[in-house]
């Protein structure tokens, strides 16, 4: 294999490895995945000139600027966002640099960046851009002008070994957690009177939004505080089942905490937000007073494995607090169904959505990078995973 260099938006004092104390970081399976030389943020503060760069336009150009000034060094670059992506990719364009370049992306439809894709054409030099929402696939596609064979769905991750059911009792007990782009007044709302408790870990490592939970009006069953990550453990386990409010957003925010919770075993119940439809299989095929929901991205990995894909969760419609005390109360008064949907979301996530598999399906997509970088384009046509309409994925 070349080499490759991972650029994370981590700062690593030690280097890639695992933090005993808490779950697995992607970004260290991938690191060992590709076998890749690790430039985090730490990277900056030792170098005078990309200290300037940083001073001007911020860490992630910084980081960008070096990857740039690294790129003869190795073959291929990983980035793991486009806010480090996207200006390196513009850095390569204007060097016309033909470097395998694969970046993550996370929201390529954020105002601020869509100049990159609509007006400098930044995608020229993105040989792949993994994604993990439909909505933000389709978005490249018709919004953006992103060509299909520069985009890839890739399915988000959980460390199931460390988020995994434990043998407490269950108490009457509500638990979410996040902060981007939550909807905490609504599940306030929902909440307020029932005889439960509902705790939320409003806290982030990475999330700048506004916490919604410290809002002027809490009911006296809510409470709000943060955990780490073996505190928050905790309270999943013991709850009965989590709830994820959203804004009507749309790109998959709250992924993390879903498929915790789904590693856990506990049933999710979920905001259908525009971009969060692809993780949570609900029994019903639509949900009132939301739109038509795609086939969902987890269901697509599920028939390419061969995996049967049971439900595990509930979507309600955003903003909607009667449908989401209706859900919760459904789920409190029937501990077997509660019991069921938990199981099928720790199987799914066992079978598809571990940090190991995630970390294959990049390097996978790294490699395919490299070998269509100077390829036909026909060839790269058949290489790409892409969405047929019936929702299966497929390799053209």
């Amino acid at each position: 294999m070349c080499s490759t260099l991972l650029v994370v938006s981590a700062t690593l004092p030690d280097g890639p490895v695992d933090d005993p104390r808490g779950p697995r970081k992607d970004y260290v399976a991938v690191a060992q995945a590709l076998q890749a030389t690790v430039l985090d943020r730490s990277w900056v503060a030792r170098t005078p000139a990309a200290r300037l760069v940083a001073r001007a336009f911020g860490v992630a150009a910084a980081q960008a600027w070096l990857a740039f000034r690294q790129r003869h060094e190795y073959g291929a670059i990983v980035t793991d966002g486009e806010h480090v992506g996207l200006p390196l990719a513009l850095l390569l364009k204007l060097a016309g640099a033909p470097i395998p370049h694969v970046t993550i992306g996370h929201r390529l439809s954020a105002p601020k960046k869509r100049p990159f894709f609509r007006w400098l054409k930044v995608h020229t030099h993105l040989t792949r851009i993994a994604l993990h929402s439909r909505r933000q696939y389709d978005l490249a596609l018709a919004d953006l002008g992103i060509p299909a064979e520069r985009l890839a769905l890739v399915p988000y991750q959980v460390d199931a070994d460390f988020w995994h059911p434990h043998p407490v009792a269950e108490e009457r007990l509500i638990c979410s957690a996040g902060l981007e782009h939550r909807d905490y007044p609504t599940l306030f709302r929902a909440v307020e009177g029932l005889e439960v408790r509902l705790v939320v870990g409003a806290a982030s490592h990475w999330s700048r939004q506004p916490n919604t939970a410290l809002g002027p009006r809490r009911p006296p069953n809510v409470e709000v505080s943060a955990f780490d990550y073996h505190a928050l453990r905790d309270l999943y386990a013991r709850a009965a089942l989590v709830v994820v409010p959203l804004d009507d957003i749309d790109f998959q925010a709250g992924v993390t905490t879903i498929l915790e919770a789904m590693a856990m075993g506990k049933a999710v119940v979920v905001t259908q937000s525009q971009g969060q439809t692809d993780v949570v299989e609900d029994r019903r095929a639509s949900t009132r007073g939301a739109p038509p929901r795609p086939a969902s991205l987890l269901r697509a990995i599920a028939q390419q494995a061969g995996e049967e894909l049971e439900p595990n969760g509930f979507y309600v419609p955003p903003g909607d607090a009667a449908a989401l005390r209706r859900a919760v109360v459904y789920l409190l008064d029937h501990p077997a169904e509660r019991a069921r949907l938990g199981a099928a979301g720790r199987r799914a996530v066992e079978r598809l959505l571990t940090v190991g598999q995630f970390a294959e399906r990049l390097r996978e997509l790294v490699e395919r990078a490299r070998g269509t970088q100077t390829a036909p384009a026909e060839t790269r046509r058949r290489e790409v995973l892409r969405p047929t309409q019936d929702g299966r994925g497929t390799r053209r």
